[in-house]
């Protein structure tokens, strides 16, 4: 008698991927990417194409930022070139070029502050005037206009604001600026400790900076961190927490402090660092490869936009939103740009062409795959059917997916073609086959229209 062997439902999607495949603790495989959660919570969706929003990009995005003034431009955005851009709509203008200075992915950061834009380059802080930061930029601010001496070359120069002051860090120390008068070395952190990466603590009133205790920025050698919790009122630091690793990068989303640290993701819990997951990408992630869509974490993991957020299940799970479009890549930057859609920096590595793409994460289509957990039945079972419920395709228009069926070894044991639906209203397709097995992954793939799947149900009978 053919009984349900596999049903997938609401239950699976709002549980988000499991940790590996071979560890099935939540929903499903981490083997899928582009999956729409939030467009419906409880339906699985799949992403749209990314929209290309290139033209007139020259270098590798390495920073996004914000742009505070909502009436004019979507974002700012910094290349390693030294290229200054904005992105209004859908139009991505060059602003400034600074050819003095020499920029890196992780090194340099960017932000607006009193209605000017400030950025870090490896010896210097610029400063940009302008709503469009179209007035000008001086590219010697600091060294020059400020007259306090270019910055310190092999350490990161990380930029952050707690009420109404700018803080800028070198090595092991902290320069301030509040729109009107530059401190240098207003305060210092013992010597020997290197500044990541500096975040604004979630009381809104005390600043926190994550410090390595080596240059060591690739993990390729042995060294702790050290969290200090710095009053910014005295401008002393009141806490000193040690840590076996140093963080990387950092991002307040919603009150917490998420970091990475190695090729993990955590956050701060107050004493430490608390672990979230491993990444996979193997390669060091920085603060502007860590963004939010509204409460939603965004952090990049090789050439996927991993997202960690409630769908509903009781508690923040994480999905693969998106994965770049090429082979072979890796995000270099993310950034957000409002409603749900975020910017992502890549390189194309086909083409060898930098890209700036966005993609919103509540819209629905057909980039992307789902895979199931992989289900071992104990037994030889034999597959008779496949049922699938979901939404009723179009009236006029084409919607189709495939389904495929493999082993518990990844074998091929069935797979669909391609199911198409064109003018004629269904919302359940049925499956007929006779595959055998002794456990099973099912994949969806979806190729044309935006179908959310609400229940996917596998039938068969055990067999001697």
């Amino acid at each position: 008698m053919e009984t349900p062997l596999l049903t997938i439902d609401f239950k699976n999607y709002v549980l988000g991927e499991s940790q590996t495949t071979r560890t099935p603790d939540k929903g499903f495989s981490p083997e899928s990417y582009g999956l729409s959660l939030i467009y419906e919570k409880g339906t699985l969706y799949f992403g749209g194409s990314e929209t290309d929003r290139s033209t007139n990009l020259e270098g590798e995005v390495i920073c996004i930022t914000n742009d505070p003034n909502f009436l004019g431009n979507d974002a700012f955005i910094l290349d390693d070139e030294g290229k200054y851009y904005t992105l209004d709509g859908s139009t991505l203008t060059k602003r400034q070029t600074d050819s003095t200075n020499t920029y890196a992915l992780g090194t340099s950061d960017f932000l607006r502050y009193k209605g000017a834009a400030y950025a870090t380059a490896q010896q210097e802080a610029i400063y940009i005037v302008g709503s469009d930061l179209e007035t000008s930029i001086d590219t010697t601010w600091w060294s020059t206009t400020r007259g306090h001496g270019a910055l310190q070359l092999g350490y990161r120069h990380p930029l952050e604001i707690v009420e109404d002051t700018l803080y800028l860090g070198d090595k092991n120390y902290i320069h301030t600026w509040d729109g009107t008068t530059s401190v240098a070395q207003a305060m210092s952190l013992p010597e020997g400790v290197n500044i990541t990466t500096l975040r604004r603590h979630p009381d809104g009133q005390h600043l926190i900076a994550f410090c390595g205790v080596t240059a060591n920025y690739s993990h390729t050698r042995n060294g702790g961190g050290l969290i200090y919790i710095i009053d910014t009122v005295n401008l002393e630091w009141i806490r000193e927490i040690p840590t076996e690793s140093q963080v990387e990068g950092s991002k307040n989303v919603g009150g917490i402090v998420y970091v990475t640290y190695g090729d993990k993701c955590g956050y701060f819990n107050g004493d430490g660092i608390t672990w979230l997951r491993d990444l996979t990408s193997g390669s060091v992630t920085y603060s502007h490869q860590i963004t939010n869509a509204e409460d939603i974490l965004i952090i990049r993991d090789g050439a996927y936009a991993l997202a960690y957020g409630d769908l509903g299940g009781g508690g923040k799970v994480w999905w693969r939103a998106y994965r770049a479009n090429t082979t072979g890549t890796a995000l270099t930057a993310v950034g957000y740009k409002g409603n749900y859609t975020i910017i992502i920096g890549y390189t194309d590595t086909t083409s060898s062409v930098e890209k700036l793409a966005e993609v919103n994460l509540k819209g629905t289509g057909v980039a992307g795959a789902f895979y199931s957990n992989k289900e071992l039945a104990g037994q030889n079972i034999a597959v008779r059917r496949i049922e699938v419920d979901h939404t009723q395709t179009p009236a006029s228009g084409t919607n189709a997916f495939s389904i495929s069926l493999l082993s518990r070894v990844g074998t091929s044991k069935y797979a669909s073609g391609t199911i198409t639906y064109t003018d004629n209203p269904q919302s359940q397709t049925r499956l007929d086959l006779d595959a055998f097995v002794d456990g099973m992954q099912l994949v969806l793939v979806p190729s044309n229209g935006a179908m959310g799947f609400h229940q996917i149900r596998v039938y068969g009978e055990t067999i001697e």
